[in-house]
């Protein structure tokens, strides 16, 4: 009996096949792995979704029986800018972890418009700091108008970014995050809080089921046609 030994038995199809399918799998990985670091993962926006309703929900207690309204106490802002922080925190890094190894035209694009959008934003705060000092209004106004218009402009500005880009999911999102902005100065000052995070939580959990969905979705058309 002559035994065979030698490279692969398979034909030359399968052998060649065989390449290309562990090149497809290795792309399908990184692609995944990027996706999961994205700043607008769906796991980054279930930390939104949790920092909105807690930060809010724990100012919103804080100043719900106050009447006259005189605004949060320092405590529950420590707590609301901590979680804003661990925000901004998780938003950086899973930017700065997807961009790894990434340079080129589209980065560059992308920071000039980080520049450009936080630029409108010192803007907007510099016009609050002038409206602070030339004339005397209540607390009420001050905090309406510095949290619900600081939302409002944010929209407006990540919208404008989103329909340059042909972005329309993100103009939507903007849009209802602006809407919510202007139910919450209706709601007053005490209720704003309560709106806001309330509001936006569900917003950003629809939207982080909505990017699970398509990414799966995505996933499987992928295995599919093996592209």
């Amino acid at each position: 009996m002559t035994t065979h030994i030698g490279p692969s038995s398979g034909t030359p199809d399968e052998s060649r096949m065989e390449p290309r399918e562990a090149a497809r799998l290795l792309a399908q990985t990184q692609a995944d792995a990027r996706r999961s670091l994205d700043f607008r993962a769906p796991w980054v926006s279930l930390v939104a979704a949790v920092v909105a309703l807690a930060g809010f929900g724990i100012v919103w207690l804080n100043v719900r029986n106050q009447h006259p309204f005189t605004g949060p106490s320092p405590g529950s802002l420590v707590f609301f800018y901590g979680l804003i922080a661990l925000r901004i925190a998780t938003v950086i890094y899973a930017y700065a972890r997807a961009r790894t190894g990434i340079s080129g035209h589209s980065v560059k694009v992308q920071r000039n418009e980080a520049a450009a959008m936080g630029a409108a934003l010192l803007v907007w705060y510099v016009l609050l700091i002038a409206i602070a000092t030339s004339a005397h209004h209540s607390a009420a106004f001050y905090w309406s108008l510095g949290l619900n218009g600081t939302l409002i402009v944010l929209a407006a500005i990540w919208a404008g970014r989103s329909a340059i880009h042909n972005s329309w999911q993100q103009v939507a999102l903007a849009v209802a995050v602006a809407l919510i902005a202007a139910l919450g100065a209706i709601a007053g000052p005490r209720g704003m809080w309560l709106v806001n995070g309330v509001g936006l939580c569900v917003l950003l959990l629809a939207t982080a089921g909505i990017g699970t969905s398509r990414r799966r979705g995505t996933r499987t058309h992928t295995v599919r046609t093996g592209a």
